[in-house]
């Protein structure tokens, strides 16, 4: 019997083979034919007929995990064909938590006034958590770095000692136990900062000899991008793990140079013999909490201890003399980063920190300060660091996959709120229309290929991110001609068009454009 049949699209396996003219019978969860099927009855018929028929888009740096147990539907994410998401990235996974983080966690949830609470512990109870209420995308899990450092040493930023490093590498092996399939760093971020090389490649060795793989927010994608580069690749030199160079960058006008040099390092180490490979976002601009302007030395000891640090003039002086008062993170200037979250002064959503600080008769980084004691940290930015041409460059080298490196959002309710960055809804469907139709970086099929089989192949995925007779049925089908992010930095929450179906492990969640409410997205692991 076949329950869903998809009838006269041009069918782009994933492989970077062109299209070819076929029809696509499900049963269950499967794909049980690629052929014509003539007259054949289903079910479900979906007519393709100029339409482009892909393997489920797969989002290979992703931080739904803070979304997914909220938001189980997904909502910007399957409306641009994003069937599986990769959680956990930049250090920073949902699990798993000491009793003083899930306090601070839900504390902060309760100030925004948010229904939100985090009832588990363990990398096991988030996993549980999922699955009990159904996903409308599958989740691929990694476990963060800087979580299980906070678990173990709070936010110290010492040295661990033997038996602190033993207990992080227990953590590490009880996550990839759990479900996790990788292990994760962001090395700007405390308490991750706050590691040295030993640390990592202690924990990285833990996880490749759980058959994991190493994805990392390197030390600095600035004036340090090629040294964080090697340290990446010196992890997975001695770990002998598999790494993933996360939302590739060459950040500031002044670096904006080292984006050939950051690539012909990835190439260098794969003709070396090792699985470096890099995954990035489709445009100029990075999205990050306004916490990271803030030097690394301000945040040991947690949140409070930041908090009263801010208020100190002393401190403050010391702030200034490290951070220029002329010019932010990454060389950009303050009228290049504006606020895209803080729940406590939504009024400064969308508006730049320039602007912001001239209204509070300050200089800018006094503002900044401020606004992060008044917010009590909770403040999300939006910065333009990036050359358009090296988005399409790194975009254009054949080992680079695609991640929206984003939580994900609604265009309706709760989750509608603030000027988060477009990416939460525009990733694929930009890289589809803006960079290979319009701009033909990229012929269609190597678009599919970024998006499909090549992370597939990298999470070494069992039978996913390819169409074929048995694989899953996780698919999409768009209109190539029309396909095209409409979100935008002033007017984030829409969604994408020529989106028209998708379907998770044989289930429409998408039809017509319009989501189902299904949630038939499983935990994937080894």
């Amino acid at each position: 019997m076949i329950d869903v049949l998809i009838k006269g699209g041009l069918v782009f396996d994933g492989s970077g083979a062109s299209g070819k003219p076929a029809d696509i019978a499900i049963a269950g969860d499967r794909i049980i034919t690629i052929e014509p099927l003539g007259e054949a009855q289903a079910e479900t018929v979906i007519d393709a007929s100029g339409m482009a028929v892909t393997p489920g888009f797969i989002d290979m740096h992703s931080h739904g995990d803070f979304r997914l147990p909220f938001l189980p539907t997904a909502d910007s994410k399957i409306h641009q064909g994003i069937t599986l998401e990769v959680v956990g990235n930049c250090g920073s996974s949902m699990a798993p938590l000491s009793p003083s983080m899930i306090q601070e966690m839900n504390g902060q949830y309760q100030e925004e006034k948010s229904e939100m609470v985090v009832d588990w512990d363990s990398f096991g109870g988030y996993l549980d958590r999922l699955r009990r209420q159904g996903t409308s995308v599958n989740v691929v899990p990694l476990v963060g770095h800087g979580t299980i450092r906070e678990k173990v040493m709070a936010m110290s930023d010492a040295s661990p000692t033997p038996e602190q490093l033993a207990a992080m590498q227990d953590e590490v092996k009880r996550a990839m136990d759990e479900g996790a399939m990788g292990f994760t760093t962001g090395l700007i971020y405390t308490p991750n900062v706050y590691a040295g090389t030993e640390e990592i490649i202690a924990l990285a060795d833990t996880a490749s000899q759980a058959g994991g793989l190493y994805t990392s927010h390197v030390r600095g994608e600035g004036d340090t991008l090629l040294e964080a580069l090697h340290e990446a690749i010196e992890v997975g030199r001695r770990s002998e793990i598999p790494v993933q160079i996360s939302h590739l960058k060459a950040s500031g006008v002044h670096n904006w140079n080292k984006m050939d040099q950051a690539l012909e390092l990835i190439e260098s180490a794969r003709k070396d013999g090792l699985d470096v490979t890099a995954d990035m976002y489709p445009y100029p601009a990075s999205n990050t909490g306004l916490t990271s302007l803030i030097p690394a030395w301000v945040h040991v000891g947690g949140k409070e201890e930041m908090i009263r640090r801010l208020k100190d003039p002393s401190v403050r002086s010391r702030i200034s003399n490290d951070q220029s008062d002329h010019v932010g993170a990454n060389g950009v200037d303050w009228d290049g980063i504006f606020i895209s979250s803080c729940p406590s002064r939504p009024d400064y959503e969308g508006r730049h920190v320039k602007d912001i600080a001239t209204e509070r008769k300050q200089k800018p980084l006094d503002a900044v300060m401020d606004l992060l004691i008044e917010a009590r940290l909770n403040v999300d930015i939006i910065m333009f660091t990036m050359k358009e041409e090296n988005v399409a460059l790194g975009l254009r080298y054949p080992n680079v996959m695609i991640g929206s490196d984003s939580s994900g959002a609604a265009a309706e309710g709760p989750f509608s709120v603030g000027k988060p960055h477009p990416r939460n809804y525009g990733t694929f469907p930009r890289v589809l229309g803006r960079y290979s139709r319009e701009q033909k970086l990229f012929p269609l099929e190597e678009a599919v290929r970024k998006m499909t089989g090549l992370p597939a192949g990298k999470l070494k995925l069992h039978q996913r991110g390819l169409l074929k007779p048995g694989y899953f049925a996780d698919i999409v089908v768009f209109n190539p001609q029309t396909v095209i992010d409409t979100a935008t930095f002033t007017q984030p929450h829409q969604y994408p068009v020529g989106i028209e179906w998708v379907l998770v492990n044989g289930k429409v969640v998408i039809a017509n454009g319009k989501h189902t409410g299904a949630r038939p997205g499983m935990v994937l692991s080894v």
